[in-house]
């Protein structure tokens, strides 16, 4: 971390615990409840750092709802449920992961570009709603 501070580590250890890509809001709650004095602006600043130096993923939802969060930075592909707005993790095998990569570094290439990165969300009805 480039700047260290107890907000920051508690913060970034209470995302790794879940698994359910929180908000904000809903990571602030957890905050609270260790750090009672903390407030959610701080929550907002120290998520925004810890995106932008890598150590989280900042999920932009459909529809403009609200951002959500990842702390597992392993490459993958997420999956938001345009019905319960639930997001998914996938985890492509190697062999499938190095055919998306190519396929995104040939299609960079229609417009002469050069994929450096990438940020797939996928959306559709998740099996749970498929299946009530």
């Amino acid at each position: 971390m480039k700047r260290y501070s107890k907000q920051r580590e508690v913060i970034l250890k209470l995302l790794e615990k879940r698994k359910d890509h929180p908000t904000v809001d809903e990571l602030y709650v957890d905050v609270k409840k260790e750090l009672p004095q903390v407030g959610i602006a701080t929550v907002y600043r120290n998520l925004s750092e810890l995106s932008k130096e890598g150590y989280v993923i900042r999920i932009k939802t459909r529809n403009g709802g609200p951002d959500r969060y990842d702390a597992d930075i392993t490459p993958h592909i997420h999956f938001e449920c345009q019905n319960c707005q639930k997001i998914y993790d996938i985890f492509p095998n190697d062999i499938q992961y190095q055919k998306l990569n190519d396929n995104i570094k040939n299609i960079a290439q229609l417009i002469e570009a050069e994929a450096t990165n990438t940020n797939i969300i996928i959306t559709g009805i998740c099996k749970n709603c498929l299946e009530k």
